[in-house]
């Protein structure tokens, strides 16, 4: 499904620990180009999801790691 397409939002899921907030990269979400169900969010393998997830736009260099 996503192969050879760019992920339009990063996941992340937010954790606070001693007032601070800790960001890890936990999958992407790819447009489906369908107006019912318009994306998909990918897990990486073995995420366990904590109360928060946060979708940002991919910067460049995450772009061509996700390709």
């Amino acid at each position: 499904m996503a192969e050879g397409k760019k992920p339009v939002y990063v996941a992340n899921v937010v954790a606070k620990r001693d007032g601070k907030e800790f960001w890890t990269r936990v999958g992407s979400v790819f447009e489906n180009g369908n107006e019912a169900h318009p994306f998909t969010l990918l897990l990486n393998p073995g995420v366990s999801v904590g109360e928060k997830i946060v979708f940002s736009i991919p910067k460049a260099k995450e772009e061509a790691e996700a390709a």
